[in-house]
């Protein structure tokens, strides 16, 4: 109906990632949207550009909104654990045999390490960060006595300048910088815990319930 037609619209249903960022929520969404998220401009991986000059990487707890801050949060935190949890039944009946190993990765950053120097920055991605740890230290233990299934944390490692655009451009146009990896080298930091596991001599000890940095364990 032209009713049904005109709501999908309204909430983005059958729009790419990019362009669902910018469905607008509350009035700063509309104020912001239009001038410093332009409609149509993305990246190198099709994410909605951000013209901001004082981007959410920069924003201290005063200064996120409401919208930004549960955006964060379903992305980075209920997206992984709605997935984790419903899919876990189809999980347990994968493989051969009920003692085969199945892995969960949960695909973190350095944002959600308690041991480690915080800036008064960016609170709300490192407390989205720091609660899909706390699933991988809850549930961990549990899901591998029950179906020997090894969850486990993992930084994808320094892959893009969280500076504001503009500020990220003149910075690479004056001195040539460039993140030291790219998404392939994070693609198989996150892979690593599976294949370390699979080898003909896998560790002594499962690789489960574990915080991993550049292919080694690091602390919580």
């Amino acid at each position: 109906s032209a009713s049904a037609s005109a709501s999908a619209s309204i909430i983005g249903v059958g729009s790419k990632a990019g362009e669902m960022t910018q469905v607008s929520v509350t009035t700063e969404d509309r104020v912001v949207g239009a001038k410093e998220m332009p409609k149509g401009l993305v990246d190198v991986n099709a994410q909605q550009i951000d013209l901001r000059k004082t981007n959410s990487w920069l924003l201290k707890i005063d200064q996120v909104e409401t919208a930004e801050i549960a955006e964060v949060f379903a992305i980075n935190t209920l997206a992984p654990f709605i997935l984790n949890s419903k899919l876990l039944p189809l999980i347990k009946k994968s493989g051969s045999s009920p003692s085969q190993l199945r892995f969960i990765v949960n695909v973190s950053a350095m944002e959600g390490k308690f041991y480690r120097h915080k800036m008064p920055t960016h609170p709300h991605t490192n407390m989205a960060k720091a609660a899909l740890n706390m699933m991988t230290r809850t549930c961990s233990a549990d899901l591998y006595a029950r179906h020997k299934i090894l969850m486990n944390s993992v930084d994808t490692g320094w892959i893009n300048d969280e500076n504001p655009l503009q500020k990220a451009a003149r910075i690479a146009e004056s001195s040539g910088f460039q993140t030291p990896i790219d998404e392939i080298d994070a693609a198989a930091r996150v892979l690593d815990p599976v294949f370390a596991s699979l080898q003909p001599k896998p560790p002594t000890r499962p690789m489960m319930g574990k915080f991993y940095k550049d292919y080694h364990e690091t602390e919580w």
